[in-house]
């Protein structure tokens, strides 16, 4: 078979010029420098060899006539076409022949590493090993979402051009463009690819490469912080998304996300400051997401399916230059996107149920946004390790956000004068010993700079800027302080509360995510990102004015953020919120959903003992199906038992109306709280909260909170030694006067398996039990004074769970403990237990139905059990278990 003839072929001769034109040759990087080179993608070869009969035609000119009536065209093109031009270019087309006898030899088993065993063999042609040489530029390899491949010198990457961005330590960071049909970096949802619409061009990333003697230890470690935070096997919407990594010779990379706008130190340079109302609102909510980024690092959000995978992470890197900005749609230059960036210092450990703070050594990180506990004098002083705490970001968050106020203010000149004060502002207080430092504190306190900066921003009375000022005030300042600092929970719920309720006082609604699409949400139900700002539609049983609906009487306020605001993100100081403030759809649902599926709404004054009762919501059982399962009409809330508690008289106090009165109270009003004459009953009294932190327990975590978080208000001054809370997931347990405290504690626990509530529960009672009849001494005064011993205060357990335990006996613990009481000589309102319900399962209900009446404590006179639902009357919630009237047992 003689090629000579083949080589003269006008056909051959066009394949040869095409093949090394530029219409063909793409640039590509390859080699350990990622040097440019180039190949040719298999678009652009099918589009060329499958147009006007060019492989038959190519096939007539290297075949004789014997072997092409072998070869089909078709064949050729659907299995073979690539080994065909590899052939063609090494002079060798004619084997084709031999090549399309064997699937070894196909082109979906290339690139070739090794001789597979169907090559040909030749006496005198070295040709596997120039076939091997000829194929690279032929097959560029695909990136893959989450690849993690090795890649070898000759390789070729299908990244068309990098244009250097920016360095920091052995990494340097590039702009870089894949060639479209080889971009599989994005994951698919549902057979389609995730690419916001944000992202005008989905082919363009970020390449991160780290060279140098740390390389490889630097590349695992940041690999690793992204794998950790994936929730769903995605990105958080929070962090900037990470797609993949390889490694080719010495090179170490990571391929992220590329945000369009830079970041926010440019962000702030190069955009005017915000002037309007709307625009002031549009970026601060933007810019307070990065808060739920920074939650999900410190592992308050994550897979807590078990306690092996749950971590405590740090970033302790949080910087304006880190925090990337992605433009939007709609014009306005604050229509953007901020996230979380650069998680080279980030670091994770296992979370640890016997630690409050989880802490781990010092990772270094920024200097001048960096916690006062994390401040070496001297750098030379770095060497000493430092345990710190999850504490750190949330001051460097702190820092960011200080800057963002100013530049909100006053725009960017101001916020370099800011920086130039706080630095002239440590070389005073130094004596000239430390010279261009731009931290915020020196020697255990706020600097001066920052604090006039602050009150500056709070006295100004300009309109569009309310919102500044109540953040500054309201968040900042908490962030900022050297002892306790709120956690990221807390920041999140309380900023985009206040974001909000200017937002509603403005008339102004907030837009949804104008890059968030189904295919990029889908799978983060725990984010609570709402994908939809549409009006409310009220139940037809609720009027307008009905305060459950109305942040002002006659104006309706969005369903998704109509429910109360949980106490647990506002602390004893705060300033009082609407009673209509934010909360994640994913948590609410729908209006009044927080908790049972029933919505009961009790009369606002003392003098109207009036409630109703209204049919299950229809928005709610529209999102759960499984909560419209038949339920007995007898179980806490039917009509018959509402009509009861009417006739009764009895003082009826709701959830929402506790949180209204409790936020007046704030305001420094003197409101009248319903049924306040029952406070004198919880006097005198220790009162015990303890939480089913299961699995099942995790979507009821705001309600919990709220919940607690009112009682703990109502209580708090009551029992003078502090309030406990406790959890069956851990041997966790905070004693405090704050119901903030006591409150934000739920925040700080993961909801993992199905709790042991026969053990947990046991275990506290029995703590008390060994005190019964034995004199209490009591902590010592303000003033080192050692109070007198006095006799057991009366207990009040508040137990909130959905009842979905293992299978152990709870009851009979509680027969115990009333023994043990009978024994003693204690009356029965020495303790009460009161079980708190979510969730509508008729099994749970039916097994507290049975604590509550079933153990035949009514016989002995010693009933201390009562069991209500979540979102009924408060004080049966606070009474149930010690006085008759708030019993509903059946008689």
């Amino acid at each position: 078979m003689a090629q000579s003839y083949a080589q003269h072929s006008d056909a051959l001769q066009a394949f040869h010029r095409w093949r090394l034109s530029a219409e063909a040759q793409t640039p590509g990087l390859g080699g350990g420098n990622l040097d440019t080179t180039s190949f040719i993608p298999q678009s652009k070869l099918e589009a060329y060899l499958t147009s006007h009969h060019c492989v038959e035609t190519l096939l007539d000119a290297v075949l004789d006539g014997r072997e092409r009536p072998a070869v089909a065209a078709d064949y050729i093109r659907q299995y073979y076409l690539r080994t065909f031009a590899i052939l063609l270019c090494i002079d060798e087309a004619h084997w084709i022949y031999n090549f399309q006898q064997y699937r070894s030899l196909r082109d979906d088993k290339m690139p070739h590493d090794t001789r597979p065993a169907d090559f040909p063999h030749t006496i005198n042609s070295n040709l596997f090993e120039r076939f091997q040489a000829a194929q690279w530029q032929f097959c560029a390899m695909p990136l893959q979402y989450d690849m993690k491949d090795r890649f070898k010198r000759q390789e070729i990457l299908p990244i068309t051009s990098k244009t250097e961005i920016g360095r920091g330590g052995s990494a340097t960071i590039f702009q870089i463009l894949v060639d479209e049909s080889y971009n599989f970096l994005r994951p698919h949802v549902a057979g389609r690819p995730s690419i916001s619409s944000r992202q005008p061009n989905p082919n363009i990333f970020v390449l991160k490469t780290y060279r140098g003697d740390e390389a490889e230890r630097n590349h695992k470690i940041e690999r690793e912080a992204y794998m950790n935070l994936r929730l769903a096997g995605r990105p958080s919407p929070n962090i900037v998304a990470f797609y993949g990594s390889f490694i080719q010779d010495a090179s170490y990379n990571l391929i992220l996300e590329y945000a369009d706008r830079g970041n926010l130190e440019t962000f702030m340079k190069r955009t005017p400051k915000p002037e309007s109302v709307e625009d002031v609102l549009f970026f601060l909510d933007r810019l307070v997401n990065i808060v739920h980024g920074v939650q999900c690092i410190h592992g308050r959000i994550g897979n807590t399916g078990s306690a092996s995978q749950v971590l405590n992470g740090w970033h302790q890197d949080i910087k304006p230059a880190n925090i990337l900005v992605f433009g939007g749609n709609r014009g306005s230059p604050y229509d953007c996107e901020f996230k979380i960036a650069d998680l080279g210092l980030a670091h994770f450990k296992p979370y640890d149920s016997q630690s409050h703070d989880p802490s781990d050594l010092d990772a270094f990180g920024t200097r001048a946004y960096g916690a006062p506990e994390t401040y070496r004098r001297y750098r030379d002083s770095q060497s000493v390790p430092l345990q710190v705490t999850t504490a750190v970001d949330i001051w460097s968050l702190g820092c960011v956000f200080s800057e963002a106020a100013v530049w909100v203010h006053y725009g960017w000149s101001r916020v370099k004068e800011y920086r130039r004060k706080r630095s002239l502002e440590i070389d005073r207080e130094t004596k000239g010993d430390i010279k261009g430092e731009q931290i915020f504190h020196w020697d255990n306190r706020i600097l001066g700079t920052v604090r006039d900066a602050h009150q500056d921003i709070l006295g100004k009375k300009s309109t569009a800027h309310w919102v500044v000022r109540e953040l500054v005030e309201q968040v900042v300042g908490d962030m900022l302080q050297h002892g306790p600092r709120p956690h990221a929970a807390f920041v999140f719920d309380k900023a985009k509360r206040i974001i909000k309720e200017r937002a509603d006082h403005f008339r102004f609604c907030l837009p949804r995510l104008s890059w968030s699409t189904d295919a990029e949400l889908a799978g983060f139900p725990e984010l609570g990102i709402s994908t939809t700002m549409d009006p409310p539609q009220p139940p037809p049983d609720i009027t307008p004015e009905s305060s459950i609906w109305s942040g002002e009487r006659g104006r309706s306020t969005h369903p998704r953020t109509t429910a109360t605001l949980p106490d647990a993100f506002v602390s004893s100081d705060d300033p009082p919120l609407s009673p209509t403030s934010s909360m994640p759809e994913s948590l609410t649902q729908s209006v009044g959903n927080y908790g049972p599926k029933r919505l009961r709404r009790e009369s606002t004054s003392l003098g109207a003992k009036t409630s109703t009762s209204s049919q299950p919501r229809p928005s709610t059982l529209a999102h759960d199906p499984s909560l419209a399962a038949t339920k007995s009409p007898d179980a806490f809330g039917s009509p018959h038992q509402q009509s009861r508690r009417e006739q009764s008289g009895r003082p009826a106090l709701s959830v929402e109306e506790g949180h209204s009165w409790k936020e007046r109270k704030k305001r420094g009003e003197h409101p009248l709280l319903p049924g306040s004459e029952n406070l004198a009953s919880l006097n005198e009294r220790d009162h015990i909260f303890l939480v089913d932190s299961s699995e099942t327990m995790k979507q009821y975590m705001k309600h919990i909170a709220g919940v607690v978080s009112l009682l703990a208000y109502i209580v708090k001054d009551s029992d003078d030694d502090g309030l406990d809370i406790h959890f069956t997931q851990s041997a966790y347990k905070i004693n405090s006067k704050r119901s903030t405290e006591i409150s934000s504690a739920i925040y700080q626990q993961p909801y993992i398996g199905k709790s042991d509530m026969r053990g947990r529960l046991g275990t506290i009672l029995q703590e008390h039990i060994n005190r019964f009849g034995a004199p209490v001494t009591p902590s010592r005064s303000r003033f080192g004074r050692q109070r007198s011993p006095h006799p057991q205060k009366r207990l009040s357990f508040y137990i909130l769970t959905d009842a979905k335990w293992q299978p152990t006996d709870v009851g009979e613990i509680i027969k115990d403990l009333v023994q043990k009481m009978k024994a003693k000589g204690l009356p029965r309102e020495h303790v009460g237990i009161q079980f708190i319900r979510f969730g509508e399962d008729q099994a749970s209900i039916d097994k507290l139905d049975e604590l509550d009446h079933g153990l035949g404590l009514n016989a002995e006179a010693m009933d201390i059990v009562d069991h209500t639902y979540w979102d009924g009357n408060v004080w049966k919630m606070l009474l149930g278990a010690v006085n008759d009237w708030y019993d509903d047992d059946p008689s």
